[in-house]
């Protein structure tokens, strides 16, 4: 792994620990919980491609772990401005992961792939379209457009692991390898931004 990218990851280590510590107290404690869990995600995959390699995102378990991220933060989301939706949308994301996991312990890889595009998708469209919804109704400030910034790139780093698994590759392994920890980089500043923009 060049260089630049070990401090590349461990700037994002920085950055979400700092959240974790620092960056989400001014909201409640199920919001909290949900937010500390997704920067989790961020750090520890961060940390386990310092130590590992950045080549461990092919492995089933990455993709499991990664799959977890979008989730929490929206359900972060949903808690704060949909409360009353919380428990019904906790349940469904939950199904959708649980089917996700199964059908990848069962090594059933179109029946999970079905999983996660619908859990990405539906964690997705929370993410990125909420906060447009709520800068535009004037219930938060723009900044907060950052968690919008930062799902577009989580997803853009997930179709280009999608396209290297599926064997039509937009970039080659080793171009993913150089740019993933930036993306990462980019990608957990920028929801730091919008969640600390509220």
């Amino acid at each position: 792994m060049v260089n630049i990218n070990r401090i590349i990851l461990l700037l994002v280590t920085i950055v979400a620990g700092v959240q974790i510590v620092t960056g989400i107290e001014d909201y409640g404690t199920i919001p909290i919980a949900y937010y500390t869990f997704s920067y989790g995600i961020f750090l520890v995959s961060a940390l386990l491609m310092l130590l590992l390699g950045v080549d461990i995102i092919e492995h089933d378990l990455a993709a499991l772990a990664t799959s977890m991220l979008p989730l929490g933060f929206s359900m972060g989301m949903v808690a704060v401005f949909l409360p009353a939706y919380h428990l019904e949308y906790g349940l469904v994301v939950s199904i959708l992961y649980a089917g996700l996991v199964i059908q990848k312990l069962r090594h059933q890889d179109k029946s999970a792939m079905l999983f996660q595009i619908m859990l990405h998708g539906l964690t997705g469209l929370i993410l990125f379209f909420m906060p447009l919804v709520l800068v535009i109704q004037g219930t938060v400030n723009p900044g907060y457009l950052g968690i919008s910034v930062g799902t577009g790139l989580v997803a853009i780093a997930g179709m280009a692991l999608a396209f290297m698994k599926s064997g039509k590759p937009i970039l080659n392994k080793e171009q993913i390898y150089t740019i993933f920890p930036s993306v990462l980089l980019l990608a957990v500043v920028a929801f730091s931004v919008g969640i600390g923009s509220r």
